[in-house]
């Protein structure tokens, strides 16, 4: 039986755009609560003959997010717990919509529930379901002026960690939740350049450290997204994370599985040279990006579900990087992309040579750089044995014009350029994260 001490304390609504977490010290009982606006951070402490409460605004919200997530870290390592939340009281409609999430009946019972408590996302659920089967201009009207009458209480919360944490964090909603969200720890460039300059003009005595001492991790931002978005009444029904990580995956393995929401993550992009296995974390993985040094690692147990992989090429071996690629670790695999990979006709032979190759429809041999000529020769030349192929991506710059010509009746082949251009939809269903110039590694 849960201790009750450790059920959260159900409040009153909260300022537009503010956000609130309460941490629980089971032995003392000791209460602590964490309170972040705008540029502002709050943080008191009650219980066990502690009592204390400080607050400071900043220059930046950076700063202000920053030390939130500085006093969460330290009061989880010193014992605190995130308490249960208070029970809902619409199990029974929330049960139905986790069991059916595509299902629109399920919101629209929740609706009713919703409008009757006076919750503005109860016609938002209703409008956007009815624009699921009649896309009409009234409808999209009434929806412009739900939002802008009722953000604070809708998205609006979000929108404020979007605005505050630009390239870390994006959502889509659908049927009055976010449906989808990505977030991206920041390199070490990203870092520099947006976030370390913001957190340096604050008084290390206002911060409550030294970011000089005590730099932020990279992924201090990401999670901070995740944490709101998770707590947010929006977040409640998130059917896919998208997640790029720079440097270490277990933060956010190790968060999203204390909030029960490990199996929401469906592409990764890893920018890192090297990661362990991450099928016994993430088995319900859809689409991995990676570099090529990384992909044996990353791929070392199976990944029973995982239908996408893009390889960025670096200095790796072909043999290592079609090794990782075998039937037994990817059951599931469907598409291939291998980036800016060397091949010249003997490679690409000894690629398509690779069993795995018989089971996908969809294989991309883009390249930044001219491919050499022998890549497609071999590919005519196997032409036959990649009739199963639904796509073929090859570069179109810098590919002899005779060879290009001899494509010309293979419908699977699409042709791009160095931008990529008009493979977003494509791409963003293979890799995740926010491209940094056009790209993602």
């Amino acid at each position: 039986m849960a201790n009750p001490s450790m059920r959260a304390e159900q409040r009153g609504p909260l300022p537009a755009g503010a956000f609130e977490l309460n941490l629980v010290e089971p032995s003392t009982s000791q209460h602590a609560t964490l309170r972040i606006l705008g540029h502002t951070f709050g943080q008191s402490l009650a219980g066990g003959g502690i009592h204390g409460t400080k607050h400071h605004t900043y220059d930046s919200a950076i700063a202000a997010v920053t030390v939130f997530e500085h006093h969460v870290t330290k009061l989880l390592a010193s014992g605190f717990r995130h308490p249960l939340p208070p029970p809902s009281s619409y199990t029974d409609v929330e049960s139905l919509i986790d069991d059916e999430p595509e299902e629109p009946t399920g919101y629209l019972l929740l609706a009713e529930l919703l409008r009757a408590s006076g919750d503005p996302r109860g016609e938002l659920i209703e409008i956007e379901a009815a624009r699921l089967g009649a896309d009409t201009p009234d409808l999209r009207k009434r929806e412009d002026e739900l939002l802008r009458a009722h953000g604070g209480r809708l998205f609006g919360a979000l929108d404020d960690v979007q605005h505050a944490l630009p390239g870390t964090f994006s959502y889509e909603h659908s049927l009055g939740f976010v449906r989808e969200a990505t977030v991206a720890d920041a390199d070490a460039v990203a870092l520099a350049d947006g976030f370390e300059s913001l957190l340096l003009r604050a008084d290390p005595r206002d911060l409550g450290f030294d970011p000089r001492v005590e730099p932020p991790a990279p992924h201090t931002y990401a999670i901070h997204a995740l944490r709101r978005l998770l707590h947010h009444p929006a977040g409640r029904f998130i059917r896919r994370l998208r997640i790029e990580v720079h440097a270490e995956l277990d933060p956010f393995v190790s968060f999203l599985m204390e909030h029960g929401r490990i199996d929401r993550v469906s592409l990764l992009t890893v920018t890192s040279r090297a990661g362990g296995a991450l099928g016994p974390s993430l088995p319900g993985l859809l689409a991995l990006a990676c570099y090529a040094r990384a992909l044996g690692g990353l791929t070392a147990s199976p990944l029973p579900q995982l239908e996408r992989v893009t390889v960025r090429w670096e200095a790796a071996g072909l043999s290592s990087v079609l090794a990782a690629l075998s039937r037994d670790r990817l059951p599931a695999l469907q598409h291939l992309a291998l980036w800016d990979a060397p091949l010249d006709a003997k490679s690409t032979s000894a690629m398509l040579d690779e069993p795995i190759l018989a089971q996908i429809g969809s294989l991309d041999l883009w390249s930044q750089i001219t491919p050499q000529r022998g890549m497609y020769e071999a590919l005519l030349a196997r032409r036959r044995d990649l009739a199963h192929l639904d796509r073929l991506v090859l570069a179109r710059h810098g590919a002899p014009a005779d060879l290009v010509a001899q494509f010309a009746d293979w419908p699977a082949v699409i042709w791009t350029d160095r931008t990529r251009a008009g493979l977003e939809a494509a791409d963003r269903e293979a890799i995740a994260g926010f491209p940094l110039g056009g790209f993602l590694f």
